[in-house]
């Protein structure tokens, strides 16, 4: 078994060779070179293999698409809402203009009577 220190004979009885800085700058190396190897291979293998499968990311989206469809169809619904109960206040205000000169004008901008409108049957 070879020892890295110069021999007994040599300049420098036992003392540490160049070999042995050859061999432990290798060892280094390789070391560094192992460890990146294998961090650069987890991360190419992470980056193939998807987080979530073909089918649920599809799935995902058609349910993100139709929550949206039903989002738009509940505020469409909601805007008709608003227009027939807008028509209803222009109708009642057109009707009860000859109780009232002046309609006041409520927060939302839509205009009212200031007197309640009594149609006689």
């Amino acid at each position: 078994y070879k020892d890295y220190r110069e021999p007994p004979w040599s300049e420098n009885k036992y003392e540490i060779a160049k070999d042995f800085w050859a061999v432990l700058a290798a060892r280094l190396a390789f070391v560094i070179v192992f460890q990146n190897l294998v961090m650069f291979m987890s991360d190419f293998v992470d980056w193939i293999i998807p987080d979530i499968p073909k089918d649920i990311s599809q799935q995902i989206h058609k349910e993100k698409v139709l929550m949206v469809e039903v989002f738009m169809k509940e505020e469409q619904g909601k805007l008709q809402l608003l227009e027939t109960w807008r028509d209803k206040d222009k109708k009642k205000g057109e009707n009860c203009n000859n109780h009232s000169p002046r309609p006041s004008v409520s927060h939302r901008g839509s205009v009212s009577s200031c007197h309640s409108c009594h149609v006689e049957v």
